[in-house]
């Protein structure tokens, strides 16, 4: 696998070592930054592929710069943080973060969340699908309708669409769809997914006389009802 460019911004020194040596000697290239304007000023230096994110910064704080991610690039965030609330972490996800990890983590996990991130966002990176009458650019992360006009997407609506995607018209359980949005499985993460299947049921309605674009697996999960073909 591609090594990953890696930033570690978090306001403790032996925090950001820890984790740069694990993700180093995974193979990914690592630079750290204590705040929010270090991290900036690294990304004008050199292009970053993830950020692994503390919330607790001082100055600009942590959620405010994972919005800031999502909206000015494609940039893949990992929030690792001590709170566990879960109103932060929806709030976070919300935000645009792709993953979300409580302190203290496990720096093998912190690696396996960040090759993980890596190969997903690399295997779609430059596809474009034409799905019924929608297309669906991957790199831009966005998705247009037959006039090609931008259908305005959560992040999780977004991810949860690509994770179909990826099933090739297979039913996806609820579990998984839960861990491709929000990264934990928990009850209120799989609840989640019947709210943005029905928010992109609303968002992405089929034409007359196709098939709805998601089809319910009563009890199970959800698959595309319409063809996917690389544009």
């Amino acid at each position: 696998m591609e090594s990953a460019r890696v930033i570690v911004v978090d306001d403790e020194p032996l925090t950001c070592a820890t984790y740069a040596k694990i993700l180093e000697q995974e193979g990914h290239m690592v630079r750290t930054a204590s705040d929010v304007f270090a991290c900036r000023a690294a990304m004008k230096a050199g292009a970053a592929d993830i950020v692994v994110l503390d919330l607790g910064l001082p100055g600009v704080n942590g959620m405010t710069f994972a919005a800031e991610l999502h909206s000015g690039g494609d940039i893949g965030v990992i929030v690792v943080t001590s709170r566990a609330d879960m109103d932060t972490r929806i709030a976070v996800l919300q935000k645009g973060a792709d993953d979300y990890l409580v302190k203290p983590v496990h720096p093998g996990e912190l690696a396996a969340r960040v090759s993980s991130l890596h190969r997903r966002r690399a295997r779609h990176r430059g596809l474009r699908y034409q799905m019924g009458a929608w297309t669906v650019d991957m790199e831009r992360r966005a998705v247009f309708d037959r006039r090609g006009q931008i259908v305005v997407t959560t992040r999780g609506e977004f991810d949860l669409l690509a994770r179909l995607i990826d099933g090739d018209g297979k039913i996806i359980s609820r579990e998984l769809l839960s861990e491709a949005v929000s990264r934990g499985g928990s009850d209120s993460d799989v609840r989640s997914v019947d709210a943005l299947v029905s928010r992109l049921r609303r968002k992405l309605t089929a034409d007359v006389g196709e098939p709805p674009l998601i089809i319910t697996a009563p009890g199970f999960g959800y698959r595309l009802g319409a063809a996917v073909e690389p544009i």
